[in-house]
């Protein structure tokens, strides 16, 4: 990431433990930032999924996968039906790409995420 100056931060709603674990489960390479009144996810329009956006058939699948890739479930957080996605914003405050995820398994391509940015380097070349 550092190629395209991408200053990456994860947010979590969950509690230290949690969220110690998730580092170390992880490896996470960035820094972890607590939101515990989950005040980003309500600005940012991620709302709590219904019980089949998070154990409906397209998770089973994804869970199932995983599983027999030998990874097993982590513990669900305080909030188990809390919906992520993933929100860039550039230097000058404009967003660039916001996600809504519509179950747990629900994520952009990491390709897609950084479309918006290597768009941005290659005008800024070009000029």
């Amino acid at each position: 990431m550092n190629e395209l100056k991408v200053d990456v931060k994860v947010i979590t709603f969950d509690a230290d433990f949690m969220a110690l674990a998730y580092i170390k489960d992880t490896n996470l390479p960035w820094p972890l930032l607590q939101d515990s009144e989950q005040d980003l996810y309500k600005a940012y329009g991620m709302t709590r999924g219904s019980w089949w956006s998070i154990y409906g058939l397209p998770s089973v699948y994804q869970y199932l996968n995983l599983m027999s890739r030998g990874r097993k479930p982590g513990k669900p957080g305080k909030d188990w039906r809390q919906l992520g996605g993933d929100v860039l914003i550039d230097p000058s405050g404009i967003v660039r790409v916001h996600h809504i995820s519509t179950g747990p398994h629900d994520r952009p391509s990491v390709d897609s995420l950084l479309a918006p940015i290597e768009k941005t380097a290659i005008n800024q070349v070009e000029k």
